[in-house]
């Protein structure tokens, strides 16, 4: 699973590009693509691969990231 590192910009906009691609880095959030997983596999993945509980979805264009909040 590739790390992804938060950007700036529409979160609605139709946008496939990874979220590094500006370099806009924010030490606070990061992002993981999920696009792949299945809807009950992420719950999993959270429970055993992330320090955090604090955790939401976010979708940009055709994938979605989950958003670690440290």
């Amino acid at each position: 699973m590739a790390l992804i590192v938060d950007a700036t910009g529409d979160p609605n906009a139709a946008d496939d590009r990874p979220a590094d691609v500006d370099g806009n880095a924010d030490p606070d959030r990061r992002r993981i693509d999920v696009t792949d997983l299945r809807a009950d596999g992420i719950e999993e993945f959270v429970a055993e691969s992330v320090d955090t509980d604090r955790v939401s979805l976010e979708h940009r264009g055709h994938r979605t990231y989950l958003v670690l909040e440290e």
